[in-house]
């Protein structure tokens, strides 16, 4: 996982590879945990994975392509509601509800690093 030096912003950079994203039930924060370790458990198998550009600052995390040409994905620190990360399977996590939506639906974006040492350097950014 590239890691770029935070910029005057306070902007950080860091490369992955974008799992996907999956519905998260509105319960307990035990039971939504326990949901999110079972599906990352399930997902660390999964083969399909696009590599991604990850952007977090105060603001919130922005998700783009690989070369930071397209935003993909965007979501303001208010929305995002809890994050995880399994280091023994490189994996990231955080729950989010998406912008403009007005249902009260969460989703999980799940995404993996190269190893978990860079997954604990994005973990502490959320």
């Amino acid at each position: 996982m590239g890691e770029a030096p935070a910029r005057e912003d306070g902007t950080v950079t860091r490369s992955a590879e974008y799992v996907g994203s999956f519905l998260v039930d509105d319960c307990c924060l035990d039971d939504q945990m326990k949901q999110l370790h079972t599906q990352l458990k399930y997902l660390k198998a999964c083969e399909r994975s696009r590599p991604v550009t990850l952007k977090f600052s105060l603001k919130g995390v922005k998700m783009y392509d690989e070369d930071e040409m397209t935003l993909l994905m965007a979501h303001a620190l208010r929305r995002v509601s809890l994050s995880t990360a399994r280091p023994i399977d490189a994996q990231f996590a955080f729950v989010s509800h998406n912008p403009g939506s007005t249902d009260a639906q969460l989703y999980c974006h799940v995404f993996k690093a190269r190893h978990a040492r860079a997954v604990r350097n994005l973990f502490t950014f959320t």
